[in-house]
């Protein structure tokens, strides 16, 4: 973006800031995007019915947890809240325990600030269980 367009989105006030920050957003999906269909994140899925607009958030932000690193991942979170990743997070990923042990643990602890990482993902496993019982 060059500085006429920053003058610009400066003189048109706070509609100037969301139009800038929507822009920036779906900028960053699109790397994140990219990122992801070039490691293969979405080989389960027809290769017809994988762009951008087709996949809703909270399957991006687990495809990025699962496949991509951590500059992807802080990357990530300068996209979407913290409270929807950690939400993506507990009812996606942790579910699929034991597979994912590690780098749910490393999530919990560097990510989510949970003080018995282990303890907590036990937790919302067997709560995820319960509710595909019920």
């Amino acid at each position: 973006m060059n500085e006429t367009e920053l003058i610009k989105i400066k003189s048109q006030g706070e509609t100037g800031k969301i139009q800038f920050k929507r822009k920036f957003d779906n900028q960053e999906k699109k790397i994140l995007f990219n990122r992801l269909k070039k490691e293969n994140a979405f080989c389960s899925y027809a290769p017809a019915s994988v762009t951008l607009k087709n996949v809703d958030d909270d399957t991006l932000i687990e495809k990025v947890l699962l496949h991509l690193d951590i500059d992807d991942i802080n990357r990530l979170f300068a996209l979407y809240p913290k409270t929807k990743i950690k939400k993506v997070w507990r009812t996606r990923l942790c579910p699929l325990e034991p597979y994912y042990n590690g780098l749910n643990r490393l999530f919990a602890y560097i990510y989510f600030d949970v003080k018995n990482p282990d303890r907590y993902i036990k937790r919302q496993s067997r709560q995820h269980i319960k509710e595909l019982v019920k």
